[in-house]
């Protein structure tokens, strides 16, 4: 019996320590038993009590609830789908922690893996890992709540490593691990990160054909795509029910087509033109990315004592309190908890990588990060938006279109940290050489 190497363990034995402990020191009051107050998981509790209450007493999923509006399908709220064995290999990939943590683990494990399946050296994917969980948007989702959506994205990085191994030519481990990781991130029950994933793969898909034309490799390459696609079925087979019904209750409520409606310019096949945009980032807004405050911070934020605010207001006994809940935000959202920022020195790494790497992953990368920046304005550049609104299979059923940035903090620090290991490698390789 072949024993384990420990030795080539060892590097991923570390950062899963690393990950562990990062997460665990960052939510420290977890470890007391203590709960992360979240506006939206509470309203969660409170709409899903009758559910609960009649799952406890009769031992059966109840599909209607009329605690909701006049009375709603009970799965569109709680539902435990007991014969969904993917649920367990979840726990895994969140270290087994409790939330909020282990969402900051599987950010982590997950960026970690890609980076990993890209030949990044261990200690870098380690900090690269770090650079991509502590995007700004990803800690402001989890005190809204927004846990499904930051469940969702903790599964975005290993399933584009699933994908780019497949497109490598290892179909059998590649389209395995693409089955798995679909399977869990439609288990996460976000839609909406999901649908600008595939948005990310079609433009990968798309690039990576110009490149097998190019280099007579085209019969790979179908083969690579039928293997993605038998995956993908697959991986989104185990969460069919939730998917269809969802689909369904979506053609009868406001995403789904209706005449009731004096405006037909505003009209779409799925939710209104103003609705979907109303959290739209704005144009200059987007220097956030680099610089956190650029449009003021968050709607209601804290200054200092050494703000010229407080200067202007510091003789009056309120002072030291005002300071504390002012209206920082000047964008064009109607309010925000906090900026879309990624790192200045992710940002730079970013722009290295645009001289330094050559080839398929710059073009897919950057384009798909200009697409999901220019979508993300929404109605702050409404040409592009109305084209995927009208002829985009889906998109208009979703809202906050602001969300595409979460593709761009993505695919910042991806490309950053493949520079970065790039940049490392050819300074090595030039010492080594000057050496003989």
């Amino acid at each position: 019996m072949k024993q384990l190497d420990w030795k080539s363990m060892m590097p991923h034995l570390i950062a899963i320590a690393v990950f562990l402990g990062v997460s665990l020191a960052y939510f420290s009051p977890v470890l007391e038993g203590k709960k992360l107050y979240q506006s939206d998981k509470v309203n969660f509790i409170g709409m899903s009590k009758e559910i609960k209450d009649h799952r406890a007493e009769y031992g059966d999923e109840p599909l209607w609830t009329n605690s909701m509006f006049s009375g709603m399908p009970a799965y569109q709220i709680s539902v435990v789908y007991g014969a969904n064995l993917v649920k367990h290999v979840d726990k895994l990939f969140q270290g087994f922690l409790p939330r909020p943590a282990g969402l900051v683990f599987l950010y982590l494990i997950g960026f970690y893996i890609l980076l990993m399946s890209l030949k990044i050296d261990y200690r870098l994917a380690i900090v690269g890992a770090v650079a991509f969980a502590f995007s700004s948007y990803f800690f402001i989702i989890l005190e809204a709540g927004h846990n499904t959506k930051a469940h969702a994205i903790g599964y975005m990085a290993p399933l584009l490593a699933s994908v780019l191994m497949t497109m490598r030519g290892k179909w059998l481990t590649g389209g395995v691990l693409t089955a798995l990781f679909t399977s869990l991130m439609l288990n996460a029950n976000h839609l909406q990160i999901t649908y600008y994933l595939v948005m990310l793969f079609l433009i990968l898909g798309i690039v990576k054909l110009v490149e097998a034309v190019k280099e007579n490799q085209l019969e790979p390459y179908l083969k690579s795509v039928g293997v993605l696609v038998l995956a993908g079925l697959l991986g989104a087979s185990t969460n069919i029910t939730r998917i269809l019904t969802t689909y369904e209750y979506g053609e009868e409520s406001m995403r789904g087509k209706s005449e009731l409606t004096n405006d037909l310019d505003n009209k779409t096949s799925g939710l209104d033109k103003d609705y979907a945009t109303a959290w739209s980032y704005g144009k200059a807004e987007s220097f956030t990315l680099l610089i956190p405050n650029f449009h003021g911070g968050a709607s209601q934020g804290e200054l200092g004592t050494d703000s010229e605010t407080y200067q202007a207001i510091k003789q009056s006994p309120q002072a030291r309190t005002l300071i504390k809940q002012l209206p920082l935000y000047w964008g064009t959202q109607p309010f925000t908890s906090g900026p879309v920022y990624a790192g200045a020195i992710v940002c730079f790494l970013f722009v290295v990588g645009l001289f330094l790497l050559k080839g398929y992953m710059r073009w897919w990368i950057v384009i798909t990060t200009i697409l999901m920046l220019a979508l993300g304005w929404g109605k702050n550049f409404m040409p592009l938006t109305e084209f995927f609104l009208e002829y985009f299979p889906g998109y208009n059923k979703f809202r906050a279109v602001s969300t595409t940035l979460v593709i761009v903090e993505f695919l910042l620090p991806l490309f950053g940290f493949v520079a970065l290991h790039k940049l490392l490698e050819d300074s090595d390789k030039s010492k080594k050489s000057k050496s003989y």
